[in-house]
């Protein structure tokens, strides 16, 4: 596992009354009201910053993130390819019912001051400007929650620390009790809860459509201080008014989460297919129920966790066999639980599409080094379950100076980050949950205690060296998640098994370094011990025998799993 510069953890808590602040941050704006920026908002205040410094912007009308449901897709057709990660802005669906209505009681009155504004009944947003007087219904932005969601995570090791989904010995619960592997809904219904003493820093309806560094310089001496001066520009759009708002910032989490961008790869001939045979090609974001595909052929790309998942619904009504195509073998028991062999048929990844066949070409074997081949014709349904690009289309080229790398290229990982979340460059801008493959919650609150320690100057800042050191040290696989398959590109912000419980310990230790002489004693960051080093290690089985069992269990122990 790496370091964090110096393994003399009292030594660096020593040297931390000493060093001169790094930071002056008066105002932050958090980028998203998902799991991470909640997080991050929650130990930002504990860390001794006001209310007053902190808004949250929220394109959605409310908190959740990708837990936030919406029935209906986009409406946008799909691209085929979808290889781009330089995405444009998700585009809002308002409700088909909304209509621009008049604010009759303040119809020829301006108001004095937008917190004015913000009072008026039906003001929407706080963000809403003062001369606004008319504001549509709240759109949505569709994420890829469908009907029939369980998490793979037992919610005893999915929890915040402070909060938990039941009255289980470590506090308060949200419920009375429910499944070990909750549904999407009771998950929602958690983040809800969890984010009451922090839901008047967000600015619902509003979206973030540009964010740009206004000051280039950063160390800027200040006697014999030594201060990064950074000022960020945050461009929105109240989507209740089309009224534009700009404002200026010292320190920037975005924490826009990475279920926007669907992937869809490059195959020879599929954008011929797309377009000769419209409808057919989707991915996992649109699915929502398995009623859709009631007796048609179905091919199925991919085989994580959300394929298998999503092959086990339509399986089950879909014509048989349902044809899943897989990279790697799928491991026994995932197979016996989706029905390999009797409803599922396994192949290898697509070779090319078939045009006139309205089919595709597959290898026969997952991850098998023949070149033999085989025909499927005649599908109806082609479910790619690929993935997610990594994209900010508020970051643009043009957000950063000249000498600052691209934050993405191909949308495999984001550049220019250390320990997978601090700007090499500008540490004012972190990214939290990047890392796949990981246990969010926990991981995002794991480095949100570290940021808001920097920030506050309770812990010191590396270097700029340093944390470039830091960045090529995760690129080889020698950072905190451990071992990984070593080189750039899609398995960089991808942890070994295992891999979050290290990175989580290690910047509980890193928080721990605190100076606790300065402002705020901060937020305790998650630490796992035995208990949830043991869940980790057996969810995976827990999550099929809860599947076979008709999701029910509410415990671990319920499943046959007990930890001694």
């Amino acid at each position: 596992m790496g370091s964090l510069g110096n393994d003399d953890i009292e030594g660096n808590a020593a040297a931390n009354t000493s060093s001169p602040p790094a930071f002056n941050i008066k105002r932050i704006a958090i980028i998203g009201a998902g799991p991470s920026g909640l997080a991050a908002a929650k130990h930002l205040l504990a860390e001794g910053f006001l209310s007053s410094q902190i808004d949250i912007y929220e394109q959605q009308a409310e908190v959740g993130g990708v837990w936030n449901y919406s029935a209906v897709t986009s409406h946008e057709q799909l691209r085929v390819p979808q290889t781009d990660a330089h995405a444009p802005l998700d585009t809002p669906i308002y409700p088909e019912t909304s209509i621009e209505q008049e604010k009759e009681e303040y119809e020829d009155y301006v108001f004095d001051s937008d917190e004015e504004a913000c009072t008026a009944p039906g003001s929407g947003a706080c963000s809403l400007p003062p001369v606004s007087r008319k504001e549509k219904q709240a759109p949505f932005f569709p994420t890829p929650m469908y009907d029939y969601l369980h998490t793979n995570i037992p919610h005893t090791l999915m929890r915040y620390s402070d909060l938990g989904f039941t009255a289980d010995g470590k506090g308060e619960g949200t419920h009375e009790d429910c499944e070990i592997f909750p549904s999407r809904q009771v998950v929602q219904e958690y983040l809800l809860r969890y984010a009451r003493d922090v839901r008047h820093l967000v600015r619902f309806s509003t979206q973030v459509t540009n964010i740009s560094l206004q000051t280039p310089s950063s160390d800027v001496l200040e006697g014999e201080k030594c201060r990064i001066h950074e000022k960020w520009t945050v461009r929105s759009t109240n989507l209740l008014t089309d009224v534009p708002r700009v404002e200026n910032y010292d320190a920037v989490v975005v924490a826009s989460g990475h279920y926007s961008a669907p992937y869809i790869p490059s195959v020879p001939e599929i954008e011929t297919f797309a377009k000769e045979h419209p409808g057919i090609i989707s991915h996992a974001k649109t699915y929502r129920a398995p009623s859709e595909f009631a007796g048609k052929r179905v091919v199925i790309v991919g085989s994580s966790a959300s394929g298998l998942d999503i092959a086990s619904q339509i399986s089950a009504v879909c014509a048989s066999p349902l044809i899943m195509s897989a990279r790697s073998a799928i491991p026994d028991d995932q197979a016996a639980h989706i029905g390999v062999g009797d409803k599922v048929r396994v192949v290898g990844r697509i070779k090319r599409f078939l045009v006139d066949e309205r089919g595709i070409e597959v290898f026969s074997t997952p991850g098998s080094p023949s070149a033999a081949t085989e025909k499927i014709a005649d599908v109806d349904a082609i479910v790619f379950c690929t993935g997610y690009l990594f994209t900010y289309p508020f970051l643009s080229p043009s957000s950063l100076p000249s000498s600052t790398p691209p934050l993405v290229s191909d949308g495999r990982r984001v550049h220019g980050v250390a320990r997978h979340f601090i700007h090499t460059y500008h540490p004012t801008l972190v990214f939290p949950a990047l890392p796949i493959k990981i246990i969010p919650f926990p991981l995002a609150e794991a480095q949100a205690a570290v940021f808001s320690r920097l920030w506050s100057n309770r812990l010191s800042l590396p270097s700029h060296e340093e944390l470039q050191a830091w960045e090529r040290e995760d690129e080889q696989g020698k950072g905190f998640e451990g071992e990984r398959v070593v080189g750039e590109g899609k398995s960089f912000h991808v942890f070994p098994k295992g891999g979050d419980a290290r990175y989580i310990n290690a910047l509980h230790d890193w928080a721990l370094q605190a100076d606790g002489k300065k402002r705020g004693k901060g937020k305790e960051p998650p630490f796992w011990g035995d208990e949830e080093l043991w869940q980790r290690s057996i969810y995976a089985q827990a999550k099929m025998r809860f599947e076979k069992s008709g999701r029910k269990a509410k415990t671990l122990r319920e499943l046959g799993f007990e930890h001694e």
